[in-house]
């Protein structure tokens, strides 16, 4: 076979990204993934040698997970040791434990007196206004906010955004923070930039390289707490917009995305009804699988591109760049129409159970309606609304998937549920 040399560094490039794909796939498809509907506990001295995968509504981890470690659910705990990467969404978090690399973490209450070994990146909720009201998660209370406390320690950088926190501890690096109310007590290794509506920086607070913050008045700070400090005024508003009439655009658009979801759930549940009732079918029948499926296509297809990464070069082997393209922005542009409709499918479950728990079997557009008006209002809170909508997203993708795995069994064979054994040859 006569090769270029363009030729065979394009060859080299294909096999180089396939094998790196393939290898990244069967690494997530030998992950342990886990589905509960109440509580998980890994006991102290149980260890998971492998990448662990749960969801339930109460999380513990008081073992060792030996690999990274994804969890969503209402309480995550973390006592034990993880080795890898910790992924974490749920209403309330507790890292207390010891984690070998980054921490990414959403949720309404967020507390970190462990270690990280490296990065930390939090996202959480609070009133930047000081009075935040706990959370209710069945006998836990959860208080809202994200909080570094004292005795925690951060390897590398620390990013932090949400409502109101504190952030205190060792950082070894640099510290990131854009929060409404900020309370500043920590020992950081680097750089620490800052943008707060309200900060409170601790005589105790230690910044090695510079502080550079942005508030709406420059504070009065002793000059040993930074090698040097820099202030920036926060830009006012030019002109304040009635809260009435914010609220009332609120309400305006809010009632707008009801009515499309509305018009658009009637014609598919009229003309193609199995795009939306399947999908919601298998959300119903195991909530916690479904999400699992959904986050794991997610992770391979958006978030950490391996499936698209293969689409792409193995079109680009036999087609060409330019339909390798095309597949790329197809892939891209349909997972933003499921994260756009997501509320079509996970409302029309919704509304079913509310009917379920209510004790009345409501209509199918009924439901849809009753659904998706619920997610539109949480999913338009600030700092949790994306929350809100990331899970609505890979509870429709799981769905969708569960839908055509079973549509797939009834023709034939089926790849097994997470977790489930195969087959003895």
């Amino acid at each position: 076979m006569n090769v270029s040399k363009h030729g065979l560094w394009r060859w080299i490039g294909v096999v180089l990204a396939l094998t790196v794909a393939v290898t990244l796939v069967g690494t997530a498809l030998a992950a342990e993934f886990v589905g509960e509907d109440n509580v998980y506990r890994l006991p102290a001295g149980e260890v998971v040698t492998d990448d662990l995968y749960v969801g339930a509504e109460q999380i513990y981890i008081d073992g060792t997970v030996e690999g990274d470690l994804v969890a969503f659910g209402g309480y995550i705990e973390i006592n034990g040791t993880v080795t890898g990467d910790v992924l974490a969404m749920g209403a309330g978090i507790q890292i207390q434990g010891q984690v070998g690399d980054d921490v990414r973490a959403a949720g309404a209450g967020i507390d970190v007196t462990g270690t990280v070994g490296d990065d930390l990146f939090l996202a959480g909720g609070g009133n930047p206004g000081g009075f935040s009201w706990p959370i209710q998660i069945n006998n836990i209370s959860v208080q809202q906010g994200v909080r570094v406390h004292e005795g925690a320690q951060v390897g590398g950088d620390a990013v932090i955004v949400g409502g109101a926190g504190l952030v205190a501890g060792e950082i070894g690096e640099d510290l990131y923070s854009a929060m409404g109310q900020l309370t500043l007590r920590a020992q950081v290794g680097g750089n620490a930039e800052i943008n707060a509506g309200q900060l409170q920086i601790d005589e105790a607070s230690r910044i090695q390289g510079t502080l550079k913050y942005s508030t709406a008045e420059e504070l009065s700070l002793p000059g040993n707490i930074a090698r040097r400090i820099q202030f920036e005024k926060a830009v006012k508003e030019v002109q304040r917009v009635s809260p009435v009439i914010t609220f009332l655009w609120w309400v305006l658009r809010t009632v707008l995305m009801i009515l499309g979801f509305a018009v658009l759930g009637w014609l598919l549940l009229r003309f193609a009804p199995d795009l939306l009732t399947r999908p919601a079918e298998a959300i119903q029948a195991n909530p916690v699988e479904t999400g699992l499926y959904g986050l794991l296509v997610a992770v391979l297809l958006l978030f950490i591109p391996v499936g698209t990464g293969i689409l792409v070069a193995a079109v680009w082997l036999f087609w060409g760049v330019f339909p390798a393209i095309l597949v790329g922005m197809t892939i891209l542009a349909v997972l933003g129409v499921v994260w756009l409709f997501s509320p079509l499918i996970t409302g029309l479950w919704l509304g079913q159970l509310i009917g379920e728990r209510m004790g009345m079997a409501a209509r199918p557009v009924a439901a849809l309606i009753m659904g998706a008006l619920l997610l539109v209002i949480l999913g338009r809170i600030p700092c949790l609304g994306w929350l809100i909508s990331f899970l609505s997203f890979i509870l429709a993708l799981g769905g969708m998937v569960q839908a055509r795995r079973s549509a797939g069994s009834e023709g034939g064979p089926s790849l097994p549920a997470p977790g489930a054994a195969l087959p003895a040859e």
